[in-house]
């Protein structure tokens, strides 16, 4: 009898423990739908009672900056109050009801979502800004349908896409079709002359490319500025940025099909050009130790933005020692090892072995796949820690004959944390507040994340 009782009360308690867990995932489900409906109905009826002019960016590379750069280009033109940008660069179902509210993202913290639902019927009788510049960004089936049913763009901007997500996607054409299911719908559309292939629609083409409808030629680069002649339809503009990435060129040719839309004046984007601030993390500039510049792309970084970067950087080898410290790519699915493989290949193609050129590697993928090619060819180093990296890092920066070197700094979100290895050939701590992702809130989760390294 005890035995039967054992074994019926084991039973009854993983039945009950089962079901609990169900109820709980299906409970979370049904909070995550209805906070989704709230947003969306809200943000629907903001747009619809105020209708703004809807500016939308989209694609796997440089959304934020060229967002960035058109928003703070329009508010040089009708004031802060006129234009509305999500400061928080957030995209996606969450973050594009939350652009359109204008409000930060309350987390967990369920008193916050309800004191955020009031914020938007507050929005729905204020006045609102005239112009809404939107960030749309995906990471699985459907979504782009749900942010096209809360705003239909009046123009609509599509970058380069490249695979990312391919996860959640399969492959990346099921991935390129739901970034381009946009232009089904927009007004006017913008979009990079990679993508011309899949576009049956009547489009502004930009690019580098001397086919584009705007493009760029006459590249002069720097370590403190690139120029270059702005081509749009039959005028020229002669532009510089105070930057030495020749590829934030093609991220600010957007903003000349929108002036050109909206029949601006885009004489005036040449002076705004002398205002361009990458924010942390996103290839700003830094100078610090041993007369060293710092290329800080630790925010995020895919295959297409990495290549890009290599790209910059290929230009200075004949005269400065250049240092790549490179994490994984990541959400690539079945992708991921061809991908790194490519990168690893892209870097052997583009980067002669002649040149002081080393690469500090981190993460599992690096090792596996980009470490055994590029180790035939260059100075190669691996490890599991970013800090740990840093740290070999500064030692070679701190050598006479690597004095002025490049230092390259680009990988993936998500456990990711290449700022805290800047950290450690920093010139001065106060310098730290320069880097991405410095809160509390992400210093914890850093702290984690390296103590499990640890263990």
């Amino acid at each position: 009898n005890k035995i039967l009782f054992s074994v019926f009360f084991l039973c009854f308690f993983w039945i009950s423990f089962l079901i609990s867990v169900f109820l709980l995932i299906l409970w979370a489900k049904i909070m995550h739908s209805f906070f989704l409906f709230l947003l969306g109905f809200f943000a629907r009826l903001i747009i619809k009672i105020h209708k703004p002019y809807v500016i939308w960016v989209t694609g796997t590379v440089w959304k934020t900056t060229m967002s960035t750069n058109i928003a703070k280009y329009l508010q040089g033109i009708f004031g802060e109050n006129q234009v509305q940008i999500s400061p928080y660069h957030y995209n996606g179902e969450y973050g594009l009801p939350l652009s359109v509210i204008g409000v930060k993202s309350p987390g967990k913290n369920p008193f916050l979502w309800v004191w955020i639902f009031f914020v938007a019927l507050f929005r729905c009788i204020r006045p609102y800004p005239k112009y809404l510049v939107l960030e749309y960004g995906i990471d699985h089936i459907w979504e782009m349908e749900f942010l096209l049913s809360i705003a239909i763009p009046d123009i609509a901007i599509v970058g380069r896409v490249t695979p990312n997500h391919l996860e959640q996607f399969w492959n990346l054409e099921t991935y390129r079709k739901s970034k381009l299911l946009i232009l089904e719908w927009a007004k006017k559309r913008i979009v990079h002359e990679s993508l011309r292939p899949f576009v049956p629609y009547d489009v502004i083409y930009y690019g580098s490319g001397s086919m584009s409808d705007i493009d760029a030629s006459h590249f002069q680069v720097s370590l403190e500025w690139v120029t270059a002649d702005i081509h749009v339809y039959k005028s020229t503009y002669h532009l510089s940025l105070p930057t030495f990435w020749s590829y934030q060129i093609e991220n600010i040719l957007p903003l000349y099909a929108v002036g050109h839309i909206l029949s601006f004046d885009l004489a005036r984007i040449s002076d705004f050009s002398h205002l361009f601030a990458p924010e942390p993390g996103r290839s700003n500039i830094l100078r610090w130790v041993h007369h060293s510049t710092i290329v800080d792309g630790s925010y995020n970084g895919g295959f297409e933005s990495i290549c890009r970067g290599i790209d910059s950087v290929v230009p200075f080898l004949t005269k400065h020692p250049i240092f790549c410290f490179l994490w994984d790519m990541r959400e690539l699915g079945d992708e991921s090892a061809a991908l790194h493989k490519k990168l690893a290949e892209y870097i052997v193609d583009h980067i002669q072995r002649d040149y002081s050129v080393y690469f500090f590697l981190v993460w599992p993928n690096m090792k596996e796949f980009v470490f055994p090619i590029l180790e035939k060819k260059y100075t190669v180093f691996h490890s599991l820690s970013s800090r740990e990296m840093g740290e070999k890092i500064h030692k070679f920066v701190s050598k006479k004959e690597n004095y002025g070197a490049i230092i390259y700094v680009k990988g993936s979100q998500n456990t990711i944390f290449l700022e805290e290895g800047i950290k450690k050939f920093l010139l001065s701590s106060a310098d730290e507040s320069l880097l991405c992702r410095q809160s509390s809130d992400w210093m914890k989760k850093k702290e984690n994340f390296f103590q499990s390294l640890i263990k």
